[in-house]
């Protein structure tokens, strides 16, 4: 991971490493992959905090002016949703979502005066690539924090970035950047300053090592270092400015100290192990951005599948190749692995009496007759299992010379018919559990 902080206004997006550089339309020139997108957008519902102003009454904080005379304070009420019209003192969490309004800086979330330990929380409905984090603070940037994540909807978590002011101290047992390779964990102190005093940005992307090369991003060890379920950043720190600056006219001076943060960005796409360019519930807002909320479903291109952990499946029964006696598969890692890249589709309740990773084989007792294709919907045989020897299968082939008959059903001793499926004369009650079939009259 690489991670670059800046103080001052937005920068250009950092480009993407390697195959996170920009959305590949044309699958069938290998692999593809759908466009990068901010995950908060459409998901306020899924963004929570641990700590907010004004949730049960209204809450007074400051402003640090350089001179003591110069603060100034107000109240924060986020009782109620923030509301352009009204007065701008309700700083609830979805504040920190992009809305591309020229104002933008007139609403932010904040926390609870003079708590440490805060926590923002993005819980997403399915795996998703993540690409990078961008938070635009209003006040001071966190003298220590951590950011982790989750692949499995939040059951564990892995940090994967410290940044404190001193990490020593923050961070006792974690090593100080830069990191040297992939998947490393480190401290950084270069970002942690109380410099500048507002609009302050963290910024984070996923870069993996130059020297290491993928040949297949979507193995399980890659897959672990760019994808997620949930993201967490944790603020254990606040930046204070000491005794000198400590309000002789204020009864509580951490009225002046606080998490406050303009704006969030996450940015990632769906996960479709390369083989799909859109979700079906991603729409182009301004050229980037996700918009609904719904269970995501890769518009797979090479093969019928899921993304991981997503338990939707698609239809492409070319591609998925089920012979015409299927329409539903899953992708099946393993089976992509050892088809060497070409496919990870397993057909789904095949029909038709067939069975199979491609409905491509008979259901025992059952047979194709070799003069027709395995798509044909017709078997040549439906042998009832009742009368059935277990385990049998039809005669193959027709052959006089050894009375054999293509298509016909092995019977239980007192069993008849092309399908096993009468008694014999003076025979009655034809049953499964009967190792002859039928029982004498």
């Amino acid at each position: 991971w690489q991670w670059v902080c800046k103080g001052g206004k937005h920068n250009k997006l950092l480009l993407m490493a390697h195959f996170f550089s920009h959305a590949q339309h044309d699958c069938g020139a290998g692999s593809c992959h759908p466009a990068l997108g901010d995950l908060l957008q459409g998901r306020s519902k899924r963004l929570t905090a641990s700590s907010t102003c004004g949730m049960s009454s209204p809450q007074k904080y400051c402003i640090i002016g350089y001179l003591e005379a110069e603060e100034k304070c107000f109240l924060c009420d986020s009782r109620y949703p923030y509301n352009p019209y009204t007065q701008h003192n309700s700083h609830t969490v979805e504040n920190v979502i992009t809305a591309f309004e020229p104002e933008r800086k007139k609403k932010w979330w904040q926390s609870e005066n003079g708590i440490d330990h805060v926590s923002i929380r993005l819980d997403l409905e399915t795996l998703f690539q993540f690409s990078h984090l961008i938070l635009t603070f209003k006040t001071f940037r966190p003298a220590a924090m951590l950011v982790e994540r989750s692949t499995d909807f939040g059951q564990t978590w892995k940090v994967f970035r410290y940044f404190a002011h001193d990490c020593a101290a923050s961070f006792p047992n974690i090593s100080t950047g830069p990191a040297k390779s992939v998947g490393d964990v480190v401290c950084d102190s270069r970002y942690s300053d109380i410099e500048p005093s507002t609009e302050g940005e963290v910024r984070s992307r996923v870069s993996l090592d130059p020297s290491f090369e993928i040949e297949n991003p979507y193995v399980p060890y890659i897959q672990d270092l760019i994808t997620l379920t949930n993201l967490r950043i944790n603020f254990t720190k606040l930046h204070t400015l000491g005794d000198a600056l400590l309000g002789r006219r204020h009864s509580d001076p951490l009225e002046k100290y606080y998490y406050a943060i303009y704006e969030m960005v996450v940015r990632g796409s769906c996960f479709c192990n390369g083989h799909a360019s859109q979700c079906d519930s991603m729409q182009n807002l301004r050229g980037d951005v996700f918009h609904q909320s719904g269970m995501v479903s890769c518009l797979c291109w090479h093969y019928c599948g899921v993304s991981k952990a997503t338990g939707t499946r698609h239809v492409d029964n070319s591609s998925c190749n089920c012979n015409s006696h299927s329409s539903r598969c899953h992708f099946d890692m393993a089976v992509y692995q050892a088809s060497g890249g070409v496919s990870g589709g397993v057909c789904e309740d095949c029909q038709d009496n067939t069975t199979g990773q491609h409905c491509d084989t008979c259901k025992p007792s059952f047979y194709q007759d070799p003069l027709k294709a395995i798509s044909d919907p017709r078997p040549s045989c439906s042998c009832d299992p009742a009368g059935t020897l277990p385990g049998a299968v039809c005669e193959s082939r027709t052959e006089p010379a050894l009375g054999t008959v293509a298509g016909r059903c092995p019977c239980k001793d007192n069993v008849e018919g092309a399908r096993c499926d009468k008694c014999k004369a003076n025979y009655y009650g034809l049953s499964s559990s009967d190792p002859l079939g039928c029982q004498r009259k």
